[in-house]
């Protein structure tokens, strides 16, 4: 699966359901208009989305879970563990979490985050942290304050992975891919109910059987 063929089904996903997100630098938008999908610069504004709606998993689960596997990735998180695709995809169900110091609606976010994951037990989680050199120094007591337990990267060394991942240069966004290696939810902003969609989607992307297309 191409970079530009899994930014094809996140967009498609998004479309299924959006909620507000902060932009990575570009001022607010108004309501009806997405955020274009662009390389990762430092920010720190807000800016809100479309609003969330409804989403029927198992039906997401055709807009992706078919059209092959995500993009490779090799990553180091800021304490040393290395993430690998080859590791990963196709072998087990896990999530990524994009966020940001400066982003108010990530501050929202975190604690149905954090009560999804501890509802769903033992489980691959990386998170993405998409400050720059300037605002990076507040991670440490970022993570510490929300109580995540989850190892770190530093998305301006990850370039690549950022792009392919989060094309749409948001926060927060967290990324669920299946035990088959496909897209099984696209969970861009923020929204009241969030904590029990990602519970379903973390079931689901653990259930799901194999894809059509797997990796040749």
């Amino acid at each position: 699966m191409t970079v530009s063929r899994f930014a094809v089904v996140a967009l498609l996903a998004v479309g299924i359901g959006v909620s507000a997100g902060c932009a990575s630098s570009q001022p607010a938008r108004t309501r009806t208009q997405a955020a274009a999908p662009r390389a990762l610069p430092p920010a720190r504004l807000y800016q809100e989305t479309l609003q969330p709606v409804q989403v029927n998993l198992d039906e997401l689960r055709f807009v992706g879970m078919d059209d092959g596997p995500v993009p490779d990735f090799d990553l180091r998180s800021i304490d040393g563990q290395r993430f690998r695709s080859n590791d990963l995809v196709g072998e087990q169900a896990f999530v990524v979490v994009f966020f940001a110091t400066w982003c108010h609606m990530c501050d929202l976010k975190m604690p149905l985050l954090r009560a999804a994951l501890d509802a769903v037990g033992p489980l691959t989680v990386i998170g993405i942290a998409v400050d720059d050199a300037e605002t990076f120094r507040a991670v440490p007591g970022y993570v510490q304050r929300h109580g995540l337990r989850f190892p770190i990267v530093r998305a301006i060394d990850h370039p690549l992975f950022n792009i392919s991942y989060n094309p749409f240069s948001t926060v927060p966004l967290v990324v669920v891919v299946g035990r088959n290696g496909g897209l099984v939810d696209y969970q861009m902003g923020y929204a009241p109910n969030d904590r029990e969609r990602l519970i379903a989607a973390v079931r689901l992307a653990r259930r799901i059987g194999p894809l059509a297309h797997p990796r040749g």
